[in-house]
């Protein structure tokens, strides 16, 4: 016990490379005065150049910003995005109805601030929804598996911390941690808020049946199904 230092969490400054290269912020940390209370000075250094630089999710952003197979967003009923908006509010319980305005942040007005817990556009939100709706076209499937693939990160991540968090209970119970967090509180908070990619996740929030999805036009089957006149 007389050689026992400062927790090996607090002192991998790898893993928060990763997270921070993933696209975990600074802001959405929980326990920031334990972020790098513990680092050496170069590791502190190599973290911040990871937070300054362009992260997995901010490049995913962008890319489904860029995507030219979604609807365009427009006012008139008629158009897809409005069209989906009203089925989906048709498919709400009555406990459900504070849904709606929910829907129209994420999806219609393009909230993002840095006091704002929302990393993705609207553009990007509405890009990705209509992957999810359409993955059985061939020209969705590799995108779709690319949205599953940054779910199975977090989800391995979330195994991790709660591998470690239950660890650390084992071996000092609810004691203070040796980094000077509250242990196995601080690391089950962590572990409930550090999900990089849970927007992604609660777009399921939004999905409805298959059988009342708008109709895509004629040219967007052709273009989705690479079927070449």
């Amino acid at each position: 016990c007389d050689m026992l230092r400062a927790s090996s969490g607090f002192q991998s400054w790898q893993f928060k490379e990763l997270e921070a290269k993933l696209g975990l912020q600074f802001e959405h940390r929980h326990g920031k005065e334990y972020y790098t209370a513990q680092l050496r000075k170069e590791h502190e250094e190599i973290i911040k150049g990871a937070e300054a630089n362009k992260s997995l999710l901010q490049l995913v952003n962008s890319w489904l910003e860029r995507m030219p197979l979604s609807p365009e967003l427009s006012d008139n009923k008629e158009s897809f995005w409005q069209q989906y908006r009203m089925a989906y509010q048709n498919s709400l319980a009555d406990a459900e109805k504070d849904n709606l305005k929910s829907f129209d942040e994420i999806f219609f007005q393009n909230i993002q601030s840095p006091t704002s817990n929302l990393q993705l556009s609207s553009t990007a939100n509405r890009s990705a929804l209509f992957i999810m709706l359409y993955r059985g076209y061939p020209l969705l499937q590799l995108p779709f598996q690319l949205l599953n693939c940054l779910l199975e990160i977090d989800e391995q991540l979330s195994s991790w911390r709660y591998r470690h968090m239950n660890m650390v209970h084992r071996m000092i119970g609810t004691r203070i941690g040796t980094g000077g967090s509250t242990g196995k509180d601080y690391l089950k908070a962590a572990a409930d808020k550090h999900y990089i990619f849970r927007e992604f996740a609660q777009l399921n929030s939004f999905l409805i049946e298959r059988r009342k999805l708008p109709a895509l036009s004629d040219e967007m089957e052709r273009r989705l199904g690479f079927v070449h006149q």
